[in-house]
């Protein structure tokens, strides 16, 4: 039986999926070990995965002085990759070094844009296959606006777009890492590589971007082994029994507005809470607070307004009149899928390019920065996503399209084409 190492270094956003197509490789004979977080065991072996616990734990990186900073002042992308940089210096060393201790069996690996640089390091030295399973588009240039971050030109295609890729997207990764690799290559016994060897070394990677088609089309100028396969969920809301007080507060009126921002920690709980009910209030809404890092909800409620710590987003958001998120990029695609309008308030990385998609495709209000939301700002966005009868009628329309696709399928299909079938023979 041939064994898949998956590296998911990151928030919850980022494991969920990763536990979708490992369930997805084992239904079709392949051992599957995930690397994530030592929080995230219990949930992984509990989907018959087996778990290989990093020693980098993302919340409490999440919840250190860098990491609030980072949620704080992520809108600023000169100081987004400063924070970065120092994040990643302290922990890099740590998640390489785990990522090469759950490879040492492996038959292949996949990685995401994180660890891309290093993956591709150990693919290298262990001779076995590397892809690649990035939730948002690639860090690789392209034309097409849609299908990269930060483009100039977000909602076309330009040759502007493809330049900007060239000279500011493409090197991110190795100037957020390329030390902490060219040092970890040296350690097991390869030659260091430049910035251009890496990037081309990631333009010859098979890439599953995880992503729907409906929301990120496939630029026609990337190569034929990029691929954008649909989103990968996985199905928790079955086995999920609700608490009687959220069942309750279901029965008892309109249905609410979802609010919450996952993984993203904050210096001030209370004062976001206060923000978020003041909303809720000025929108005339009922709505449900999840939890989650950032800790709101942490005062006393009003009765229109009810508090959870976390419920499985494929439960909950199809209840909902409109659901608010930070814009990860899980959150995004939980929201988007059962066909309700979306209100973003990116923090930071990827989660302005999710809002500025929601945006384009009529589905979700004018995305509001985190460092610029207010009561009045997030009642706006609230009333527009649970009133306007086109936007609605949009999101349901995108979100009947986002189901009917069957992205882990094609994701396992192009696995087996590029690492060979699950069964090993003599």
């Amino acid at each position: 039986m041939k064994r898949i190492a998956i590296i998911a270094s990151g928030t919850r956003g980022d494991v969920q999926p990763a536990i979708a197509l490992g369930k997805a490789l084992r239904s079709v004979g392949y051992a599957v070990r995930l690397l994530a977080s030592s929080g995230f065991r219990e949930w992984i072996e509990g989907h018959g995965l087996e778990a290989a616990p990093s020693q980098v734990e993302m919340e409490t990186v999440m919840a250190s002085e860098g990491g609030q900073e980072w949620v704080e002042r992520g809108h600023n992308p000169v100081v987004q990759q400063r924070l970065m940089r120092q994040l990643f210096d302290r922990i890099g060393p740590r998640l390489i070094r785990d990522a090469w201790d759950a490879c040492q069996d492996a038959d292949a690996v996949i990685g995401s844009f994180t660890s891309d640089a290093y993956t591709l390091a150990i693919g290298e030295k262990l001779r076995i296959p590397v892809l690649s399973m990035p939730l948002q588009p690639t860090l690789i240039a392209t034309r097409d606006g849609r299908a990269m971050t930060s483009a100039p030109f977000g909602d076309r295609v330009s040759r502007v777009n493809a330049w900007f890729g060239r000279r500011l997207i493409e090197p991110f990764p190795w100037r957020l890492y390329g030390r902490q690799v060219n040092d970890f290559r040296r350690e097991i016994g390869l030659p260091p590589q430049t910035n251009r060897q890496n990037i081309e070394a990631r333009r010859q990677m098979t890439i599953l971007h995880a992503v729907s088609r409906h929301i990120m089309p496939l630029p026609a100028d990337w190569p034929d082994n990029f691929h954008v396969t649909g989103y990968w969920f996985l199905d928790e809301g079955a086995s999920w029994q609700p608490p009687p007080e959220l069942e309750e507060f279901l029965a008892t009126g309109p249905p609410p507005v979802s609010i919450g921002f996952g993984s993203m920690t904050g210096r001030d709980p209370e004062g976001t809470t206060r923000l978020v009910v003041d909303a809720v209030r000025q929108g005339r809404q009922r709505a449900i607070l999840l939890a989650g890092w950032a800790g709101i909800g942490s005062m006393d409620l009003p009765p229109e307004v009810l508090l959870l710590s976390a419920a499985p987003h494929g439960w909950l958001f199809p209840k909902m009149a409109a659901v608010v998120h930070h814009g990860g990029a899980g959150t995004t695609a939980a929201g988007l899928a059962p066909g309700v309008p979306n209100a973003i308030v990116p923090h930071m990385a990827d989660q302005p390019y999710w809002g500025r998609r929601v945006r384009s495709l009529g589905v979700g209000p004018s995305p509001i920065p985190r460092h610029k939301l207010t009561a009045a700002s997030l009642a706006d966005a609230i009333r527009q996503a649970v009133t306007d009868e086109v936007m609605r009628q949009k999101a349901a329309a995108l979100g009947a399209r986002i189901r009917d696709e069957d992205g882990l399928g094609y994701a396992v299909r192009v696995i087996e084409r590029t690492v060979g079938g699950a069964t090993v023979t003599s």
